[in-house]
């Protein structure tokens, strides 16, 4: 259900859904960013209704979980009410059934010193509607947020505390270079997966990226040079139970066949091995492969140092850019690729990999890897 107050759009059309999007405070656009892509590769419709940082607005084709699959969305959910501050009275908010998954809780934010009374109301209307109450174990929470002149109802599913078992500090194998696992999850969801696809990661390294790649339904598959890293990628997947593989080729000349999706970060500085080759030429040979890994409209998100200079090839072209700062020495920019005619003539069965038998060792260097 879906009340208007004053908007500045119109009403969702049949079979989409209006989600709000609530966005992290330390990129807000790379959250709206990759919860766009999230539903795009979802439902088949992504439109960006609304920016107003700390909130977006997302017209979907589907309801999707953005807050439990996304990094830089804490919480989402479909949008119940949008209007101004001197429009929004929570008692006459809903006229018939309210549409929510019990038990519930009421929250409000925004509103200063009328925050808890706002809530209050808000429950009392769930009780009205004969939604059961949990205050500490809700399923969805109806909550209003104040931002600015403007306040957003919607349907909340809570997701607290959903990064603690992807702390970095309880893998086995770990490594300076690790990418935080919020960024390596926003990077996996800018390339669009598809769920029961394969995902590629040219540069796998410890394997975060494809650990991300597995929660949000992919099969993933990992391709690294350095033998150590790529053993160590395998001990962090056992660990994790995932069911995705590691081969030890060159990223120069990938050792794959099709994928449905490519998300990498590119190795840079003395904590990562390039084997003599510069990020920008790692770069332009992966972009120049796209093609032929992956089918047309594909995409592939390639993260690298804000000073490369972003590649081209034929079949491919540059659809988004994302810059993310890490720290005051480091900002990270994000290349999303879509690959506009793929190349037909490669011969390679399904989108399926040839990975020289499960958990093996010669998949990752054989007796030297010993």
């Amino acid at each position: 259900m879906f009340i208007e107050g004053t908007q500045i759009f119109g009403r969702p059309s049949e079979g989409s859904v209006l989600l709000l999007v609530r966005l992290s405070g330390d990129d807000p656009l790379l959250g709206l960013g990759e919860a766009r892509a999230l539903c795009e590769a979802r439902t088949g419709v992504a439109d960006v209704v609304e920016s107003s940082p700390p909130v977006g607005l997302l017209r979907c084709g589907g309801e999707v979980d953005l807050g439990a699959l996304c990094g830089f969305v804490p919480e989402s959910g479909p949008l119940v009410w949008r209007g101004s501050v001197d429009e929004f009275d929570p008692r006459g908010l809903v006229a018939g059934p309210l549409a929510i998954d019990g038990p519930a809780k009421a929250d409000a934010e925004g509103f200063g010193r009328a925050s808890p009374e706002v809530a209050r109301e808000l429950g009392e209307l769930l009780i009205r509607a004969g939604v059961p109450i949990d205050v500490r174990r809700p399923r969805s929470i109806l909550k209003a947020l104040r931002v600015g002149d403007s306040v957003y109802v919607a349907v909340i599913r809570p997701h607290r505390g959903k990064w603690r078992s992807r702390d970095l500090r309880l893998r086995p194998f770990r490594h300076p270079s690790m990418l935080e696992p919020r960024l390596a999850r926003a990077l996996v969801n800018l390339s669009r997966p598809v769920v029961g696809g394969a995902l590629l990661d040219p540069f796998s390294g410890t394997g975060g990226v494809l650990l991300e790649g597995e929660v949000v339904g992919c099969l993933p598959v990992g391709v690294d040079l350095d033998w150590r890293m790529a053993r160590g990628a395998l001990r962090n997947a056992s660990w994790a139970g995932s069911i995705g593989d590691i081969i030890r080729g060159d990223a120069r000349a990938l050792p794959v066949g099709r994928a449905d999706c490519v998300a990498s970060d590119l190795p840079y500085g003395r904590m990562s091995s390039s084997h003599g080759s510069s990020t920008e030429e790692l770069l332009s040979s992966v972009v120049g492969q796209l093609p032929r890994i992956l089918r047309t409209g594909g995409y592939a998100a390639l993260m690298v140092r804000e000073r490369v200079r972003p590649a081209s090839a034929e079949g491919v072209e540059l659809l988004e850019t994302y810059l993310h700062r890490v720290h005051d020495a480091l900002t990270r920019k994000i290349l999303v690729y879509r690959v506009t005619g793929a190349d037909d003539r490669a011969d390679v069965p399904g989108h399926g990999f040839r990975v020289p038998g499960p958990r093996q060792e010669a998949a990752v260097g054989g007796p030297q890897a010993r």
